[in-house]
């Protein structure tokens, strides 16, 4: 397992940022560290998943592997390469196939020359995709009640399996996928208007995959854990409808300007002209068994932990928190100014923010989060704010996320810049390559969701 130190890329760069109290970046690097470890995929598959003898056990559900003719594994999400390889060592057996479809860039050499692999777009989709979602509906009309299929499903699966539904195109997909990411619609808004415009998500695929035995392992990057939201639950019933659907678009001002095909299945959808997503009790899922096998409440409870070990007090305030993300950085600065006469003390906090994009500058939900925050930080403060994504991927940039301390307010006075400006240009990648502060990991392979820290140096009052 990687030390904190390996995972964050530019500790000598935080050192340096917190050269007057060095030991405050490397608890930082570490407890950042602790959090990603606990949800690497390959190892959280090996601690969730046994098997004893000719049975496969999981979450309190066992399956007897002697009764099936042929073991399939297909492993779709930015963890996708890590659950597979986890799986494949749990089962230490051969099996019929492998399929992993990942994003563009995923480290696949653990993997290599055990799947069939297929690298695609996230998080808008695109035709690489939709080559992948073809191939793995063409596979599974192969199959039949003596085939079981072990799935693997993580945050980025919604991106990386596009199937427009009939009529539809992978433009139409893409567009107004775009446009609700910009618009700040949260993960269960966005998943579902894509439920409903899909030939696989919202529980179609569970239909595809008819009449084998499905065991879906989910790893969820959703707040609350929701199930049917992570990837779109293609493989679980789907509690929302046609006029949930169009009820996002119109709230989200997506509406108007979205594509007129999507808008024709809606409201086709809401004439009863096109069919509901399968609901609770289609037969499409009697074979069908999802279990949550982890997600960012494993990420706190790590962070914390690693933070005791380190002398802090340390409380985990959320595992489910969603806003957007300028708001919440603007409470977590509150969090932090409140805690500043309390030494040794960490609040955890997992969740994830959204950003309604109005500028044209560059960055992501959780280095807005932190910008927002450092508005709020004023000289001589002690404490720090640092907001991170488990995938290592915050919005279109090279950044995990980033920290806010005093440190960089005063850099950013002595630049003469005005973060306010950065926020409201939504360019806070900018704003941190200029006063210091990002936090870089590259892709994890993992995803979780988001882990925000707000922290007191000090020693701790017992």
């Amino acid at each position: 397992m990687e030390t904190g130190s390996s995972i964050v890329k530019n500790v000598e760069e935080l050192k340096t940022l917190f050269r007057d109290r060095e030991e405050v970046a490397m608890d930082l690097v570490r407890i950042v560290g602790s959090a990603l470890a606990a949800v690497e995929p390959r190892g959280l598959v090996r601690r969730k998943v046994s098997v004893r003898g000719d049975e496969l056990h999981v979450g309190g559900e066992s399956v007897v592997l002697s009764e099936f003719r042929e073991v399939w594994i297909i492993s779709v999400g930015k963890a996708a390469p890590g659950m597979a390889r986890g799986i494949l060592e749990a089962l230490g057996r051969p099996i019929e196939k492998c399929i992993v479809i990942a994003p563009a860039g995923s480290d696949i050499s653990i993997i290599r020359g055990e799947a069939e692999v297929y690298l695609a777009s996230h998080p808008i989709p695109d035709g690489s995709g939709l080559r992948a979602s073809a191939r793995l509906l063409e596979e599974l009309d192969r199959v039949s009640r003596e085939t079981l299929i072990i799935f693997l499903l993580s945050g980025g699966s919604s991106a990386l399996l596009p199937a427009p539904a009939e009529g539809l195109t992978l433009e139409d997909e893409a567009e107004v996928t775009g446009m609700l990411m910009k618009s700040g619609a949260t993960i269960e808004e966005l998943n579902t208007v894509r439920k409903h415009i899909s030939s696989i998500k919202g529980g179609l695929l569970a239909r595809a995959m008819v009449p084998a035995r499905v065991l879906s392992l989910i790893l969820s990057d959703v707040p609350g854990d929701r199930l049917d939201v992570v990837g779109s639950g293609p493989t679980l019933p789907d509690p929302s409808t046609f006029r949930e659907a169009y009820q996002v678009l119109v709230r989200r001002n997506v509406w108007d300007g979205a594509p007129e095909r999507v808008k024709k299945r809606i409201e086709d959808g809401l004439a009863g002209l096109v069919e509901e997503t399968p609901k609770p009790g289609d037969p499409a899922f009697e074979r069908v068994t999802n279990i949550l096998i982890g997600g960012v409440g494993d990420a706190c409870e790590a962070a914390a932990q690693a933070a005791r070990g380190l002398g802090y007090n340390a409380e985990i305030l959320a595992r489910s928190f969603e806003g957007e993300a300028g708001s919440l950085g603007l409470l977590m600065g509150s969090m932090a100014l409140e805690v500043e006469g309390r030494p040794g003390r960490l609040y955890v906090l997992g969740g994830e923010s959204t950003v309604r994009v109005k500028g044209e500058g560059r960055g992501g939900r959780n280095q807005e989060l932190a910008l927002a925050a450092l508005t709020r930080l004023g000289r001589g403060c002690r404490s720090i704010v640092a907001a991170f994504g488990t995938d290592g991927v915050d919005g279109p940039t090279d950044a995990a996320g980033a920290v806010a301390s005093s440190e960089q307010a005063q850099i950013a006075r002595d630049l003469s810049l005005n973060p306010q400006d950065y926020l409201e240009r939504n360019d806070s990648y900018t704003f941190f390559k200029k006063v210091g502060g990002h936090i870089f990991t590259g892709p994890t392979g993992t995803n979780v969701g988001d882990i925000v820290l707000v922290l007191s140096p000090g020693q701790a009052k017992a």
